[in-house]
């Protein structure tokens, strides 16, 4: 015991003078652990809270709900001897005074709501009931509670009047926030709380915007909170009558959703930090042990064993390791307690700042075996050092790993069982075990293909003619020469080349999902039931500017789907609820020549702009799915007491945005005889959003617009937040790539610096020397980045598509920009390493060779 202490000790004190040179290793180790150990306690914090407050986040334990009608009286009795039942109405109704309107997205509730949570508001925090604030005064108005921002559009305070569908309600309150916040995903509009009652008197109940249904939600809190057997019996009573039911766990809304991708890139980008990490680990080990090849040689002279040389290198790498964990687990613990409660707030699930241990112990586990599995092998070749290499040039390389006698015994042993413990580790993490074999199989397959590819190049350049300039041809000589230093060097840029690729495109493609393609040109007011020479008169006002960005507008009438396939529409079984409002009754319909700029197919064709054949519909791809029908099928709608049939020609998506869209849009000459009125968007130039309200109302008195922009300000400047973290943590994992990139210039330097003294003496000068040196790294990047780029690519959409399920798509000018930059700094710092070379005399470096 005594001499293992002193080993460690001797091995410590014998780094004291070369800490500089493993800040690189340590900044590596350290970023993944921070990344992977906040991910995992946010993560372990928004699971915690959904298990111990699911019921609570939702408002009950289970939830029904369709978009064509109530619950029948048998239905509700049904639910009742379960347990205790609250009826909630979601829809969208036009709010208004006489100066000013608003676009409410309306609860109406039952007797009793909430059955679970609170609603939050500065009106019910002295012990007032719910229901008292919203009953009906002596003049028979209901009490209405909504959102701060909607005061200040109507122009209102509370205690005053505003019209709700036509019918005069009193604001009782502000509203803060519903229970169920989290589980109603994106709802356009600003929150409006008022009574089943109050909404029973509403006179116009039509959605002002097409696409936009009422909802029929029915709270069940189980009396014996069995939520299993409960769910099977709500199953068993409504099954077949197309009702959806979900409980909070499967329902929590959108945000959750994004942030729960936002989560796995961090955990993927995490992983990949690690990784890397652990290559800059490889790498530092490699070249510290050829650099220190000699003192091994003496240690071995003087009786070292293999034994004690082991301990003596690992007792650095291992404190090395824990320096970097530690800070890791630092900055991550402390970054998730500290953003927790903003992630809560953004999720609407109350998230107070914890730090828990789990997450931190599986973080610094999966560090500190990340850096033991990489240094094993730089260990094991400073084992195989002999005494006699005193005699023979010092610290030139250390020698190459013998392979078939490693596999062959015992030692190969502590690289399984850490590779292995890495895995059982990432598992834990991830929860996710094809995430953790992909990832795997990728890293191996990765190195093994930069190494073969470096090793054609070699073979390439070997068989080059020695033709060109100088420069040219020491510099492809030095790297056909170069043996393992080319093979470590390439590997390793060539991984972290890969990673920056993969972290671009995940960052493009979040991107994407959070915030569409067509961000900026979302609407910000809109109108419906436009005549044509109104909308001839706005596009006149926009053509003259008047703070108009952009108008569109588009025909709309409303019709009723009857038949699918020759089905009649009442015997479908629906899912989700975008097939199930379709059949609730007329739906907002329209017709198209192109297609607009806020969709994209996903399957099929839009039709010519010159199309005049059989009638063609295109539908939101939900539908594909929610109706059961697929490109070819037809539908038949019944429109103005007219059937008209269609045949699907393809299945779109479209950004949130773009405002509204309408989930089947017609070819030309199906349906643009039947009278129509037009649909209106205007997009306001940024800073002149109450301006332009204020210009149309003036211009336009007749038409009554509805501001929709605040509404989805809030939506994007949340998944703004959301893209501009990634974009954070994408540059951070970019920039921990680019510094194992420079790490790995360190392997050969001593071999290098040889190289160029012998041939300084020789009479090179000091810019050829450097320039061979550059154009020698240039030529190593480049042929990193080949085999980086198309790898990237692909594990990029492997990753977006399976294991984040998000659209792919590159920007490939960006990628191609991070690459050259990358493969610029590698080629300046590779010229740079033999700048002490060139700079001193060469009898001083010629007597430690």
């Amino acid at each position: 015991m005594g001499s293992l202490w002193f080993s460690i000790r001797t091995g410590l004190l014998d780094m004291r003078g070369d800490l500089r040179r493993f800040l690189l290793l340590v900044v590596c180790l350290a970023v993944g652990t921070a990344l992977i150990s906040g991910v995992n306690s946010v993560g372990t914090s928004i699971t915690r809270a959904i298990e111990v407050g699911a019921a609570e986040i939702m408002g009950g334990d289970i939830e029904i709900s369709r978009a064509d009608r109530l619950a029948t009286p048998d239905e509700i009795a049904a639910l009742d001897q379960l347990g205790d039942v609250v009826a909630v109405i979601d829809t969208n109704l036009r709010a208004e005074t006489f100066e000013s309107e608003a676009f409410a997205d309306v609860s109406a509730v039952g007797g009793g709501y909430p059955l679970l949570g609170a609603v939050r508001s500065p009106q019910l925090t002295d012990g007032t009931d719910l229901a008292t604030l919203l009953a009906p005064d002596d003049q028979d108005r209901h009490g209405a509670l909504i959102d701060g921002i909607m005061l200040d559009q109507l122009g209102i305070s509370v205690g005053d009047s505003f019209g709700l569908g036509g019918t005069e309600f009193i604001v009782r309150g502000t509203l803060q926030q519903l229970p169920d916040g989290p589980v109603r995903g994106f709802r356009l509009g600003m929150p409006t709380l008022i009574s089943s009652d109050g909404f029973g008197v509403v006179s116009d109940r039509t959605s002002p915007l097409p696409g936009l249904g009422t909802w029929y939600r029915y709270k069940l809190v189980l009396d014996d909170r069995n939520l299993e057997a409960g769910l099977d019996a709500v199953v068993m009573a409504l099954e077949g009558r197309g009702w959806t039911i979900r409980t909070a766990r499967d329902s929590l809304g959108q945000m959750v959703r994004y942030y729960d991708l936002f989560m796995r890139f961090l955990v993927i980008v995490g992983l990949g930090s690690l990784l890397i990490g652990g290559v800059s680990v490889w790498t530092g080990m490699r070249a510290y042990i050829a650099e220190r090849s000699g003192v091994i040689a003496v240690m071995r002279s003087i009786g070292a064993g293999r034994r004690r040389v082991f301990i003596h290198f690992f007792a650095q790498v291992a404190a090395l390791a824990l320096v970097g964990v530690v800070i890791g687990l630092v900055i991550g613990a402390s970054t998730a307690w500290l953003i927790l409660p903003f992630i809560g707030a953004a999720v609407g699930i109350p998230l107070a700042p914890a730090i828990y241990l789990e997450p931190l112990v599986i973080a610094a586990g999966t560090g500190l075996v990340t850096a033991f599995a990489f240094a094993y092998l730089p260990l094991q070749q400073a084992q195989t050092i002999r005494p006699v290499l005193l005699f023979r040039s010092k610290g030139l390389d250390a020698p190459p790993v013998d392979w078939p006698a490693l596999l062959l015994s015992w030692q190969v042993l502590p690289l399984v069982v850490a590779i292995l413990a890495f895995f059982g580790l990432a598992w834990l993490m991830t929860g996710d075990a094809a995430l953790v074999a992909a990832f795997g199989l990728a890293a191996a397959l990765g190195a093994g293909l930069f190494d073969l590819f470096i090793r054609l190049a070699q073979a390439v350049f070997r068989r080059l003619p020695e033709a060109g300039p100088r420069i040219w041809r020491h510099a492809v000589h030095a790297i056909a020469g170069a043996g393992q230093n080319a093979t470590t060097v390439a590997i390793s840029a060539g991984m972290a080349l890969t990673m920056l690729v993969i972290v671009l495109v995940m960052q493009t493609n979040l991107q994407q999902e959070f915030l569409g393609a067509s961000a900026f040109d979302a609407p910000t007011l809109v109108g419906s039931d436009l005549f044509p020479d109104e909308v001839e008169h706005l596009e006149g006002l926009a053509a003259e500017g008047n703070g108009f960005a952009r108008f569109v507008s588009t025909p709309m009438l409303r019709g009723a789907l009857v038949d699918v396939n020759g089905t009649p529409a009442d015997q479908l079984v629906t899912r989700g609820p975008e097939a199930t409002f379709l059949l609730a009754g007329e739906v907002p319909l329209t017709f198209r020549t192109n297609l607009p700029t806020t969709s994209r197919i996903t399957a099929g064709a839009w039709w010519p702009s010159d199309y005049t054949g059989p009638g063609l519909v295109s539908l939101h791809q939900s539908l594909r799915n929610g109706l059961g029908v697929d490109l070819g099928d037809t539908l038949t709608f019944s429109i103005f007491g007219e059937e008209v049939t269609v045949t699907i020609a393809s299945f779109r998506d479209y950004s949130w945005q773009g405002g509204i869209d309408f989930l089947a849009t017609f070819s030309p000459g199906v349906i643009d005889n039947y009278p129509t009125t037009l649909f209106a968007a205007v997009t306001a130039a940024p800073g002149q959003e109450e301006a332009v309200g204020r210009f149309l109302a003036t211009e336009l008195p007749d038409i009554r617009f509805i501001s929709v922009g605040d509404t989805l300000k809030q939506v994007t400047d949340a998944l703004g937040q959301l893209s501009f973290a990634a974009s954070l943590v994408g540059g951070l994992a970019v920039g921990n790539g680019l510094l194992v990139l420079i790490g790995s210039l360190a392997t050969g330097r001593r071999q290098r610096e040889a190289d160029a003294v012998i041939t300084k003496v020789l009479g090179a000068t000091r810019l050829d020397l450097i320039a061979t040196a550059g154009l020698q790294y240039l030529l190593l990047a480049l042929l990193a980045a080949i085999p980086a780029l198309i790898l990237g690519l692909g594990l990029g959409r492997v990753v977006s598509e399976l294991m984040l399920a998000v659209d792919f798509t590159i920007k490939l000018d960006i990628v191609l920009v991070v690459l050259a930059v990358a493969i610029a700094i590698t080629a300046i710092l590779g010229a740079m390493t033999i700048w002490r070379a060139v700079s001193t005399r060469p009898a001083l470096l010629l007597r430690d060779l």
